[in-house]
């Protein structure tokens, strides 16, 4: 009995040292492979869901874009493509929390972009800028690059950036988000006479609306 009141006493210490929330979002996206003269724009929309526990985080998010090639792109076919972030962040000290997670992206048709799967090692810095209104920027490695056509990516050829900013508004129980991530691969193939780079880029932004719990 005397556990049960222990449990009952710390409840409200527990709930208040976690959160989450669940959203949607659209968004904006700016694809290239191989040189700048192949390069596609996209939009669509997606959903997405975060997690905290004291010093813990869990983010995860999926996001599918219709791509189109702009004018004066040597692209000539529209594709799709769903991309799958997840990320768990670990807080340090100050600002700074460290960040572990994966990307998919799935291309369909299945070649006409290149689809790509990597784990990703980095670290977030957070910092509010007022009342209920945050920012963080985040950076980081991607590792065991995996592409649908092949290919290999050396050294520290592939890294990742981001922006985000979130607004709470009703209380803290909405929240109004925005973020943008840059992706760039530097992939290799091997052709003839070698190594041959065809490097893979996305810029990649969104904004959403979300309900806090």
């Amino acid at each position: 009995m005397k556990a049960v009141f222990a449990l009952v006493a710390s409840l409200p210490t527990v709930l208040s040292a976690q959160h989450g929330t669940v959203g949607a979002h659209v968004a904006f996206g700016d694809y290239r492979e191989v040189s700048s003269d192949l390069r596609y724009r996209g939009t669509g929309g997606g959903l997405a869901a975060s997690f905290t526990f004291k010093k813990l985080g869990i983010e995860g998010s999926v996001t599918g874009l219709t791509y189109d090639p702009i004018a004066g792109s040597s692209g000539t076919a529209s594709f799709k493509a769903t991309q799958l972030d997840v990320r768990v962040r670990y807080y340090i000290a100050g600002p700074v929390s460290a960040e572990v997670g994966f990307v998919n992206r799935k291309m369909k048709p299945e070649f006409e972009a290149q689809s790509v799967g990597a784990v990703r090692f980095g670290a977030r810095m957070s910092y509010p800028l007022g009342p209920g209104v945050n920012m963080g920027l985040r950076g980081g490695m991607l590792f065991g690059s995996k592409f649908s056509g092949g290919g290999t990516v050396s050294g520290i050829g592939a890294l990742e950036l981001g922006l985000n900013m979130a607004v709470d508004a009703l209380r803290g129980r909405l929240r109004l988000t925005g973020d943008y991530d840059f992706q760039r691969i530097a992939r290799t193939t091997n052709g003839g006479g070698g190594d041959v780079p065809v490097p893979i880029q996305q810029a990649l932004g969104r904004i959403g609306l979300a309900v806090a719990f």
